[in-house]
């Protein structure tokens, strides 16, 4: 597992010198779309173990934004800020091993993330462990865990929770409750309880959700401390005309066609009659419905998506 620890003295003072500097401007180029640029900011303090410059270019190189796609690359400068207490490195490392389905290496960043309060590895984790998909099956605590990111704000986990609350007993929903509490506080609480076994009676989820793409460190200063919420993201360029609802990245394009059929014949009232989007990045095949003609408008599809379970997120083109 990622060890989580805030940075030392001289890390701060090193953080405090001009390299700070440089990943704030970084920013600013990444904002005014100079990615290119924005990553020539982000290799010095990155190079001096600023948390922050290591998960932007962990993020250039996910996104192939200013270098060339590289998702090995991104998920060695996600460990790198990780292992600088970096929160929000730490959620994208288990969620992209996820996606890549790498999930049993996926699942120690999850939970180091969700345990640190970041609601995306949380609703990650607990699709993963409810359904025992690379995690050992635990309903209660899947349970819990979803709870946990509705807790810390995710939309999409409300639905989630009253559908795989349908799914367990009256004990078993009071004992994820006291679970999702424990999480909450702060208290250890067992990855694996023991259970007798029964069919597996898995919520049909879908796909983890990635983290927003155009998401950057803004803050110029040291890492969080773990427990602690992620610096604000900073979205690059102007406004997107287009917007697109992402329903999950795949192996490759007949895995995402099987899985646009597959959704079309569980939600026809909702997809029936949409354009879907197949489209290549980093070795996945992201599937997307679009394009739609303004953000509301995508969320609202979005909205009625999750409300029957299917996770999804809106992102601009």
């Amino acid at each position: 597992m990622p060890r989580l620890r805030p940075l030392g003295v001289a890390g701060l003072l090193l953080l405090a010198t001009p390299a700070g500097a440089d990943t704030a401007e970084g920013v600013r180029r990444w904002r005014a779309g100079d990615h290119a640029g924005a990553v020539a900011a982000w290799q010095a303090p990155a190079a001096a173990g600023d948390a922050d410059a290591l998960f932007n270019l962990g993020q250039a190189y996910r996104l192939g934004r200013g270098v060339p796609m590289n998702l090995d690359i991104a998920l060695d400068h996600y460990r790198r800020a990780s292992a600088r207490g970096h929160l929000a490195a730490t959620a994208n490392l288990g969620i992209t091993l996820f996606q890549m389905g790498r999930k049993t290496e996926a699942l120690a960043p999850l939970r180091a993330a969700a345990d640190g309060g970041d609601a995306r590895a949380a609703y990650v984790l607990g699709l993963a462990t409810f359904a025992g998909d690379g995690a050992p099956r635990n309903p209660v605590l899947g349970l819990a865990y979803v709870r946990r990111a509705e807790q810390l704000g995710l939309e999409l986990a409300g639905p989630q929770v009253a559908r795989m609350s349908a799914l367990l007993s009256e004990d078993e929903r009071a004992r994820a409750e006291a679970t999702a509490a424990a999480l909450a506080a702060g208290r250890p609480v067992a990855v694996a309880l023991v259970e007798a076994p029964r069919p597996a009676a898995a919520p049909a989820a879908g796909p983890a959700p990635v983290a927003d793409d155009e998401e950057v460190a803004e803050r110029a200063a040291p890492a969080p401390a773990p427990g602690r919420t992620a610096p604000p993201a900073a979205r690059p360029g102007a406004e997107p005309r287009q917007w697109f609802v992402q329903l999950g990245a795949y192996t490759g394009e007949a895995a995402a066609r099987a899985a646009w059929a597959a959704l079309v014949a569980q939600a026809a009232d909702l997809l029936e009659g949409r354009a879907p989007v197949y489209a290549p990045r980093g070795g996945l095949v992201r599937l997307q419905v679009g394009p739609l003609a303004d953000r509301a408008d995508a969320t609202a599809l979005c909205s009625r998506l999750a409300a029957t379970g299917r996770p999804c997120f809106v992102t601009g083109g």
